[in-house]
């Protein structure tokens, strides 16, 4: 497990090095077991991060929605001031 977490940070050094330097592109190759290793520790940590998501849509659910709608009722209002600017005017 250790070694597996010193490889995706070793990953995510390397990507964040070249990020800062210049513009390269970045020639990584992983063999077959390393990606797995990385699929198999994204897989359990998305399991264990899922609830945590679900809860906090649950919660922001209503609120999200209400943003939403309250942005195309104003989007529309402003498409209709805008119809009837042009209307007018001709």
């Amino acid at each position: 497990m250790r070694a597996s977490f010193l490889i995706i940070v070793l990953v995510v050094a390397a990507l964040c090095w070249n990020a800062c330097g210049e513009k390269e592109a970045v020639n990584l190759r992983l063999t077959p077991m390393e990606r797995n290793r990385i699929d198999t520790l994204y897989t359990v940590r998305l399991d264990s991060l899922r609830p945590i998501w679900d809860s906090l849509c649950e919660v922001n659910h209503s609120l999200v929605v209400a943003a939403a709608v309250d942005s195309i009722v104003q989007q529309r209002l402003e498409e209709e001031a805008r119809l009837r600017s042009r209307f007018t005017e001709e």
